[in-house]
């Protein structure tokens, strides 16, 4: 028997994936970059659910690096958020981005159309959806500055996929003049985009600060997604 061996054995396992598993994890975690993107700035066509499952390869890529208890969070969380990207769907009856972009650019952002309970429903939904992004972030925020910075351009995509869902149009129009109009247009989205981005750091902050009681506030999100589901349904029955 090896010397070492004994101390191998007893030793406590080490919480960094092995080489393989980080080398998987780096890549699916890019593709689901380049696929969410693709589809959030409008550059490639296509639907919500298609931009949901670059958020849900990503989501898988950080897992590989999780125990158990965080894995749950990470998809329970992505469960929540892809629901509530869902309810605009169901309130302007499309899954289609070009169209709920097309709808958001005439009527004005999801948020704010009336009527008055169609709007606070899809507002309630909204919430629920920024709570659960603060609870994916919160399943793993990152490991010294690469990780830090990986957590960072997810957490923007993620909010990018959230404020194309409820607040406006696509941030390149093809065929556009540009200029000042297209150069305001795309602020507004950085702006919009940075806003949801704090309100996800900082609640991921105070999330993972109550440890195993982090799950009644996924419990909250849930009840808002769902919620604002019903009173939307209920407004259009």
């Amino acid at each position: 028997m090896s010397p070492t061996s004994g101390a191998v054995r007893g030793a406590a396992p080490s919480p960094w994936p092995d080489r393989s598993t980080a080398a998987l994890s780096t890549g699916t975690r890019s593709a689901g970059l380049i696929v969410a993107l693709g589809y959030l700035t409008g550059l490639v066509g296509g639907s919500l659910v298609a931009a949901v499952g670059g958020l849900a390869l990503v989501t898988f890529g950080r897992c590989l690096a999780m125990n158990r208890g965080e894995q749950a969070q990470a998809c329970a969380s992505l469960a929540v958020i892809a629901g509530a990207l869902g309810v605009t769907g169901l309130r302007w009856g499309t899954l289609e981005l070009a169209e709920i972009r097309s709808v958001q650019a005439v009527l004005g952002p999801t948020l704010l159309v009336g009527p008055e309970l169609e709007a606070g429903a899809t507002i309630v939904t909204a919430l629920a959806a920024a709570l659960a992004l603060a609870l994916w972030l919160a399943s793993d925020p990152g490991h010294g500055v690469a990780g830090r910075a990986w957590t960072g351009a997810e957490t923007a995509v993620a909010a990018l996929a959230l404020v194309t869902a409820f607040w406006g149009p696509k941030i390149l129009t093809p065929g556009s003049a540009g200029g000042a109009e297209t150069a305001v247009g795309a602020l507004g989205w950085v702006v919009a985009t940075g806003l949801v981005m704090m309100v996800a750091l900082g609640g991921s902050l105070g999330i993972g600060s109550l440890g195993p009681r982090s799950r009644a506030a996924l419990t909250v999100g849930c009840v808002g997604a769902l919620l604002g589901a019903g009173l939307l349904v209920g407004a259009t029955v």
